[in-house]
């Protein structure tokens, strides 16, 4: 075997059971994604828009578990590799952990799912797309004659399009397991596309919020069909570019050379991230003044539109959404005027656009068998998302700006 294969085939390996890696791989695995996985760039331009740094870092301190609080135990019991608070577009804390640095990636989890929702209104505000109520299969004719009959953009982008799609991260022969994450990482084209040709119907679209990351992937399918270019390149033209973005970032891919996975790990910088935050709390208007999503996109696609969310479907394990009051458009809803993109092992872009924040929170969050029992967020459960220390820090930012920045 040549190194090459020997090292594509470790690759494979470590992909297949991500959701299983030990807190010593985790930290490389986010910084190294793109030499696990297939990748294809998004592309930065030449003018990278400076983010400007507050004269004064702000101090803030919290409550959790009966202790007193401050970043240092945030970025410790969070496992962070990264945070960034920006307010009114100016740096107030950046932190760096587990091999981060400015300059370096880390892999974003579900977080894309909302990147790839803003993409969907960027090709609304450029006519490609004619109406969220539009059928898929006027898109995607190849879906014709499946459970995805009648399932229209805005099903999808609120996770309620019906099919039988099983998301259970501690089951490995789940939907998203077994016919997702392991092709992804065997690099096999079509897999994907042809298993959610085979899925069935549980109940009418539109009618039932369920968390389904496989039916992402027809967001994808559809933004390559409609922009003519890959969505790596859309997505350049559309965000990367226009926000001034300092380094290049990535798309996974279903194969080499193929298909963007918009519903799982993409990558790119901390900076970057809190850039993307900036877009949505302008509405869609980047900071040189360019609009490039419909006017009063951020408020509609944060509503918590998502039908039945704190509702089950039978008897389907999901996503812990205590936290949240909803579900819009790839976006989680935690109350009115303060959504978020959320991505597994505690990645996280919270926005506050109303009190000029953003926060990004990025990290390797172990899986709970992993943690010592000792550890704040081994006390409760679905740690892997982040714990409620998060919003406390959150809660104690904004009092802070609130009192300072009247």
């Amino acid at each position: 075997m040549s190194e090459e294969s020997r090292d594509r085939w470790l690759a494979r390996l470590l992909g297949t059971d991500f959701l299983l890696w030990s807190p010593n791989i985790q930290p490389e695995g986010f910084l190294h994604w793109d030499r696990i996985f297939a990748t294809r760039a998004i592309h930065c331009g030449s003018n990278v828009l400076e983010l400007p740094r507050a004269s004064t870092e702000i101090e803030v301190q919290y409550q959790d578990q009966g202790r007193v609080c401050d970043v240092h135990n945030l970025m410790s019991d969070e496992h962070l590799s990264g945070l960034i608070v920006l307010h009114n577009g100016e740096i107030i804390i950046e932190r760096y952990a587990l091999g981060l640095t400015p300059e370096l990636r880390w892999q974003s989890s579900s977080m894309v799912k909302s990147l790839t929702s803003t993409l969907i209104g960027a090709a609304l505000y450029d006519g490609l797309i004619s109406d969220l109520d539009d059928e898929i299969t006027g898109y995607l004719p190849q879906f014709a004659g499946t459970a995805y009959d009648g399932v229209t953009l805005r099903h999808l982008l609120n996770m309620s399009s019906g099919t039988d799609w099983t998301e259970d991260y501690e089951d490995m022969k789940a939907d998203v397991q077994a016919h997702y994450i392991k092709p992804i990482a065997a690099r096999k084209p079509g897999c994907i596309e042809s298993h959610l040709k085979s899925l069935k119907r549980i109940c009418e679209p539109g009618t039932q919020y369920y968390y389904n990351t496989g039916d992402t992937f027809l967001l994808s399918l559809l933004l390559s069909k409609v922009s003519g270019t890959t969505v790596a390149d859309y997505c350049a033209q559309k965000i990367w570019i226009p926000c001034g973005m300092q380094q290049d970032g990535y798309f996974m891919l279903d194969s080499d050379g193929g298909q963007e996975i918009t519903g799982s790990c993409s990558g790119a910088s901390l900076r970057d991230y809190a850039r993307f935050g900036l877009l949505m709390q302008h509405d869609g208007v980047t900071l040189s003044g360019q609009r490039v999503l419909p006017e009063g996109w951020t408020q509609e696609a944060t509503l918590p539109s998502a039908p039945n969310f704190h509702q089950d479907l039978g008897n389907r394990p999901r996503i812990d959404n205590s936290a949240f009051e909803g579900y819009g458009y790839l976006w989680w809803v935690h109350h009115p005027g303060s959504f978020m993109a959320l991505g597994a092992y505690g990645q996280w872009i919270h926005i506050e656009p109303q009190h000029g924040l953003v926060f990004v929170m990025i990290g390797a969050m172990p899986r709970q068998g992993y943690m010592h029992p000792s550890e704040p967020a081994a006390r409760e459960t679905g740690s892997q998302h982040g714990g409620p220390r998060r919003f406390a820090y959150i809660d104690a930012v904004r009092q802070l700006v609130a009192a300072n920045f009247p």
